[in-house]
């Protein structure tokens, strides 16, 4: 009888222990999305290696109109590229799991703070939801651990990176008030890079 109760007990603590474990688990922040060494490489398509100037010549090119297209943004309201017309906008492509991407949004953001975005020009945040681990839940507490106030969206199915013919992260399309391209961006922005492509 005494060996039963006992094997019950540690039965029982064994049971409590995993429950624990389950709940910090599932309660924690996850990091599934930030997680870089889960990837062979922070680009999709592209050589580590390679520079920049021997990717494929993908992409629009300046002169032509950007492709409109409608997306969902990370409050769950949907957002069209043709809703910031009469602005400048920053068209950028890229993804959590994505080191430069990373590195360029603070730049983006303290650029957006101190020049006027939202008002003298747009920075729209496309996000490669299609690559994301989890479906893209590493996105919003990124956004929120960045303090991002620029709009951002979820390309859950990857037809706007493939309209863009995005191969590599980040990308980013210079705009104009028409929604031409004016330049096309292969590397990550820096609020340097910013100024001299929207002053």
């Amino acid at each position: 009888m005494k060996k039963l109760r006992w094997a019950g007990t540690v039965l029982a603590l064994l049971l409590v222990g995993w429950l624990v474990f389950i709940m910090i688990k599932t309660n924690l922040p996850s990091g599934d999305g930030f997680d870089e060494s889960a990837y062979e490489d922070a680009t999709i398509g592209a050589d580590p290696d390679a520079d920049v100037k021997e990717l494929p010549d993908l992409g629009l090119k300046p002169g032509e109109r950007a492709p409109d297209f409608q997306l969902m943004s990370t409050d769950g309201l949907p957002v069209r590229l043709s809703d910031f017309r009469g602005r400048k906008v920053v068209l950028n492509f890229w993804a959590t799991w994505c080191p430069p991407c990373r590195e360029e949004m603070p730049h983006m953001q303290r650029y957006y703070e101190a020049h006027g975005g939202g008002e003298a020009f747009e920075i729209l945040a496309v996000n490669a939801t299609h690559t994301e681990r989890g479906n893209g839940k590493a996105v919003v507490p990124f956004i929120e651990d960045n303090g991002l106030q620029f709009p951002v969206v979820m390309d859950e199915d990857g037809a706007i990176s493939e309209k863009y013919e995005v191969r590599a992260y980040p990308v980013t399309y210079v705009l104009d008030e028409d929604g031409v391209v004016i330049e096309q961006v292969i590397q990550p922005l820096t609020e340097e890079i910013m100024a001299e492509k929207l002053e």
